[in-house]
C-alpha cells in the first residue's frame, strides 16, 4: 500500500509540476507504440513531400503539382530526414522511427501548452486535471501522435491559447501577451491557412468584449504588423518548396471555394463536426466538456470565452463541403480546460456557488474511467488497427535492399499506404491514380484508374499488363486487399503472379474495398506474357 500511495503521489507531483521533458518522455513512449496508419495525409502531405525534397526521389500528388500545399509542415520533416543524411543513418530503421521523434515533441508542446493556458485560465487544479485529460485522451494518443499538418498546427494553436487575453467572469482579464499569442497564431497559420478562422473568431470576441474603436485599431495593427511578416515568410518558404513563387491559399480557395471540388473527397452533413468530430475528439469526455461549459458560466474564476471561440469556429468550419473530424484538433486544448472545469467541480466538497455538497463522485473513479475508455482504444489504433499496410513497406523495403524487389504496383484504392518515405529505395513504384478534375465542369466526363479497376478488375489487369497497352512495367510484385485477391486471384495467376506474402491489417473497415489482409503477389513465371 506503501508503494502504491507513493506512485500516486508521483503522478500527482508530476501533474501539479510538469517539466516538458517529463512528458516528452511520455510521448516518446507513445511515438514508439504507434504501428498503424489511419490518414493518408499522415505520409501524402508530409513525409513524403519532405523525402523527395531531402534524398531527390519520391511522389508527390496533385496537389504539390498545381500548388495547393504549402512547404512550412514538411520542411519540418525534411530537416530531420537531412539530419539522419548527414549523418549516414538514412538507411537505417530511423528512416521511419524518427519522424515521430519529431511528431512525440509537437504533443507534448500540445500537453504542456493545454496546461498552461488552463492554468491561466482556471487555476492549477483544474489545470492538472486538463493534463490528464490531455495525456489520456484517445485522440492525443492516436491521432495527434501522427505527423499531420494539423497536429504540428494544433500545437502552435495551444501555445497561443496560452499567452491570449482571456477575460474572467468576474470582468478581469487573465494575464496575457496579445502581442506573443498572435505569432504563435501566425505561425499555425503559417502550417494551415485555415487555422486563420479560429483567429478571427478569437478576434471578433475581443471587439465584442470592448466595442471601443481605439482598442479595435490597435488590435488591428498589431495583426497587421505581426501577419504581413509571416505571409512574407511563408512565400519566401513556399518558394524554396516549389522553386517558384506561389501562393497556395489562393489556389486552394479556387480549388475548395469557387469550383467547389473539395467534396470530390466526400461530402459532409453540415452536422457533422457535431455529431461526429466532437465525440472522436473527445471520446467519453465529452459529457465532461459539455457539463464544463455549462457550469463555467456559474465560475468567478472561469470563464466560457473560448468556448464561444470554439463554437464560432466550429460553425465556420461546417460550412464547407467536406469535413474531417482532424480538421477541429486545434480546439483540442479548449475541451481539456472544460472538462476539467467539470471534473474539478464534481469532486469538489464545494459547488461552485461555495455552498458545502456531498460529492458522490471521486477522481479516483473518473480517472480509472477515463484510463479504460481511451487508453484501451488508443492501444488497439496505435498497435492493431490498419498495422499490414506498414507492415508490407517494410516487407517489402527488406526485399528491396536484398534486390528482389524491383519494381512495386499497388492495385488498391489510392494512398492506402505510405509510399517512398517507407520503401527508401529509388526503385520504380506505382499506384492507381485519383486524382480529381481542376474543374468543376470537367466532373462528369473525368477518367480515375482507381475507379476503372474497382468496376472492371479482371480487364484491367489483362489491359495494364499488355504488352503495347502501357507505360508501366510489369512489376516484380504486386500489393491488394484481400477483399480484391477474391475478385481478380484467377487473372493474377494467368499473368504470372503467385501469392508471396500477407499481413493482417485490420478487424472491420468501413470501406468494403479496404477489408481483409494485405496481401503481396511476386512475378515468378517470365514465360507468361
Amino acid at each position: 500500500m506503501a508503494r502504491t500511495r507513493s506512485l500516486q503521489a508521483r503522478v500527482y507531483d508530476m501533474l501539479q509540476t510538469p517539466t516538458f521533458g517529463m512528458l516528452l518522455a511520455l510521448r516518446l513512449v507513445n511515438a514508439m507504440l504507434v504501428q498503424t496508419y489511419i490518414h493518408p495525409d499522415e505520409t501524402w502531405q508530409s513525409l513524403e513531400v519532405a523525402h523527395k525534397l531531402v534524398f531527390g526521389y519520391g511522389f508527390v500528388t496533385w496537389e504539390w503539382r498545381h500548388g495547393l500545399r504549402g512547404f512550412a509542415h514538411p520542411m519540418l520533416f525534411a530537416c530531420v530526414y537531412k539530419a539522419l543524411q548527414v549523418l549516414g543513418l538514412d538507411d537505417t530503421r530511423l528512416i521511419t522511427v524518427a519522424p515521430y521523434v519529431l511528431v512525440a515533441v509537437i504533443a507534448a508542446s500540445v500537453d504542456y501548452a493545454t496546461y498552461c493556458f488552463a492554468r491561466r485560465v482556471a487555476g492549477t487544479d483544474v489545470a492538472r486535471l486538463a493534463l490528464f485529460c490531455s495525456l489520456v485522451s484517445c485522440t492525443m494518443s492516436s491521432g495527434v501522435m501522427r505527423p499531420l499538418a494539423n497536429s504540428a498546427e494544433t500545437a502552435f494553436t495551444a501555445a497561443a491559447f496560452v499567452y491570449w487575453p482571456w477575460t474572467r467572469t468576474d470582468r478581469t482579464t487573465a494575464k496575457g501577451s496579445l502581442p506573443t499569442a498572435l505569432v504563435f497564431a501566425a505561425m499555425a497559420c503559417i502550417i494551415r491557412p485555415t487555422s486563420g478562422i479560429i483567429w478571427m473568431c478569437a478576434i471578433v470576441m475581443l471587439f465584442v468584449r470592448q466595442p471601443r474603436l481605439g482598442r479595435a485599431i490597435r488590435i488591428l495593427a498589431l495583426a497587421t504588423a505581426i501577419g504581413v511578416p509571416a505571409i512574407s515568410s511563408m512565400l519566401l518558404i513556399d518558394r524554396v518548396g516549389y522553386g517558384m513563387w506561389k501562393f497556395p491559399p489562393y489556389a486552394f480557395y479556387l480549388f475548395n471555394v469557387r469550383e467547389g471540388l473539395g467534396t470530390w473527397f466526400g461530402e459532409s452533413h453540415p452536422l457533422y463536426h457535431v455529431v461526429v468530430s466532437m465525440p472522436v475528439l473527445f471520446t467519453t469526455m465529452l459529457p465532461f466538456v459539455v457539463h464544463g461549459v455549462w457550469i463555467a458560466g456559474q465560475s468567478a474564476r472561469v470563464t466560457r470565452e473560448p468556448a464561444y471561440v470554439a463554437v464560432g469556429a466550429i460553425a465556420l468550419f461546417s460550412l464547407v463541403g467536406h469535413m474531417e473530424y482532424r480538421f477541429l484538433y486545434p480546439l483540442l486544448p479548449i475541451g481539456f480546460m472544460y472538462a476539467a472545469v467539470s471534473i474539478h467541480t464534481l469532486t469538489s466538497k464545494q459547488s461552485v456557488t461555495g455552498q458545502s455538497k456531498h460529492s458522490p463522485w471521486s477522481v479516483r473513479r473518473i480517472v480509472a474511467f477515463l484510463l479504460v475508455t481511451n487508453i484501451v482504444p488508443a492501444l488497439y489504433l496505435n498497435t492493431v488497427h490498419q498495422r499490414g499496410v506498414v507492415d508490407v513497406m517494410s516487407y517489402l523495403r527488406q526485399g528491396a535492399q536484398t534486390g528482389s524487389v524491383t519494381n512495386i504496383g499497388f492495385l488498391m484504392p489510392c494512398h492506402s499506404t505510405p509510399f517512398y518515405s517507407h520503401l527508401h529505395a529509388n526503385i520504380p513504384i506505382w499506384f492507381l491514380s485519383c486524382e480529381p478534375p481542376l474543374l468543376a465542369s470537367g466532373l462528369d466526363t473525368h477518367y480515375w484508374e482507381a475507379g476503372e479497376f474497382e468496376q472492371r478488375p479482371n480487364e484491367f489487369v489483362h489491359a495494364m499488363f499488355a504488352n503495347t497497352s502501357t507505360h508501366r512495367e510489369k512489376p516484380s510484385h504486386l500489393v491488394l486487399y484481400d477483399a480484391m485477391v477474391v475478385r481478380v486471384q484467377k487473372t493474377l495467376n494467368e499473368v504470372g503472379y503467385v501469392e508471396d506474402a500477407r499481413f493482417f491489417n485490420t478487424h472491420f473497415n468501413g470501406d468494403e474495398r479496404r477489408r481483409g489482409d494485405v496481401v503481396v503477389y511476386r512475378y515468378s513465371n517470365p514465360l507468361v506474357q
